[in-house]
């Protein structure tokens, strides 16, 4: 047996005044724009519950090993049809992401503008950009990266049977601070994302649809809990990528656990999908280090990149993390354990480790464990599978004090 996700016809959204949602005593303050959620609210959306039938082992996870950093020889991998090229058609006005502010940096990698992060108010039942955080930064961070899948039918079913797995079978009630990557998030998964009840109680969310590029068909969005600061989002589009490939980047703000209150950290979170196929393998390597070169500028102490790497060329496209100076957070590459597409469901192409965690192992202190596989046989209750991708999870944290 697989684990399985039920759907019920009900709206999954929470519409109760939450002592959690000190909302509208508003400590952060990420832009003087409001985001009307009218969008959402009313949407006829369908909710999930995973029903957990394990068949041995926890949840149907597996590790992929206990080091907090691996070496790069992973074997080749292939891509499937969700990966293909977005087609240049226009997002519909009903939009549920709200747009950024208009200035923008021009770079060789690309062009990086200024992201808000928004977070559901439940005593004004709208999406708003200012949002109570804790006074006190965590030590350490959860962090899940899964590419859920644009592509096959029924997006918003599927997102919400994932969204309802990490709650139930991931992370803890209440979630610890933590920080969610999802790839390939289109309009639909992407309303059901902000209507869900979970995400709209924990989570503030910076997703890179925006009204500059309209013609974008899905992209990725970044939750972050709510009790943890986020210093500055911003999105890097590449200029090479022929499939409107971009990053997320957020900062935010850990301590070490006996550093002091004061001994305050800045992590980069960054959440990718890489250029896709055979044919992105020159475009890649410049994605990821723009990536790299982004985790290692001067107002961060650590940064971690994490998403749907599609590295399926040859052994110089498996090391091209290595190029760019990174770590790679899986103990064992080559295990077919560690594979994280290719199952579901199986086809031509053998199954390979397309999604991976990546991160600055030279920052001082600054530690991330090695990632465990999840998801694995994840169903709707139709029979359909969540993703075709299974998700990864670890967890970081800096471990010693500031000299």
């Amino acid at each position: 047996m697989h684990p399985v996700c039920v759907a019920h016809p009900s709206l999954d959204i929470d519409s109760s005044l939450d002592a959690s949602d000190a909302g509208d005593g508003d400590v952060s303050d990420t832009s003087t724009l409001n985001t009307d959620a009218a969008t959402i609210r009313g949407e006829d959306e369908k909710t999930t519950t995973c029903v957990t039938a394990d068949r041995g082992g926890a949840r149907g996870e597996t590790k992929c090993g206990r080091s907090r950093q691996g070496n790069s020889s992973a074997p080749s991998s292939s891509s499937t049809s969700s990966d293909s090229p977005p087609s240049p058609s226009s997002l519909s006005s009903g939009s549920v992401s709200s747009s950024a502010p208009s200035s923008s940096v021009m770079s060789p990698c690309g062009e990086l503008q200024p992201l808000v992060p928004e977070a559901f108010s439940h005593r004004r039942l709208c999406w708003k950009t200012r949002y109570h955080n804790a006074e006190t930064p965590p030590s350490d961070l959860r962090l899940v990266t899964w590419n859920v899948d644009f592509s096959t039918p029924g997006s918003d079913v599927r997102l919400l049977c994932i969204l309802s797995h990490l709650q139930k079978s991931v992370f803890a009630s209440p979630p610890e601070p933590s920080c969610i990557l999802l790839q390939e998030l289109n309009l639909n998964s992407m309303r059901a994302l902000k209507a869900n009840k979970w995400v709209r109680r924990h989570f503030a969310v910076v997703c890179d649809f925006t009204e500059s590029r309209p013609w974008r068909t899905y992209g990725n969005a970044t939750l972050v809990s709510r009790s943890i600061r986020i210093e500055k989002a911003q999105v890097l589009y590449f200029s090479n990528s022929l499939m409107g490939r971009a990053a997320i980047f957020v900062d935010l703000l850990l301590r070490a656990p006996d550093g002091g209150k004061d001994d305050v950290r800045v992590v980069r979170v960054a959440n990718t999908h890489l250029e896709s196929l055979l044919v992105g393998t020159p475009m890649r390597p410049v994605q990821l280090q723009a990536i790299a070169d982004m985790l290692r500028a001067s107002e961060a102490d650590g940064g971690v990149v994490g998403g749907d790497m599609n590295m399926i060329g040859d052994s110089k496209d498996q090391s091209i993390h290595v190029a760019a100076g990174l770590d790679d957070a899986c103990l064992f590459p080559a295990d077919p354990a560690s594979h994280t597409w290719g199952y579901q469901p199986p086809c031509q192409y053998p199954p390979r480790r397309l999604d991976r965690v990546f991160f600055t192992g030279e920052a001082e202190g600054f530690i991330v464990d090695s990632v465990q596989v999840i998801g694995k046989g994840l169903r709707i209750s139709n029979g359909q599978w969540a993703s075709d991708h299974y998700g990864l999870s670890t967890s970081l944290a800096f471990t010693k004090p500031r000299k």
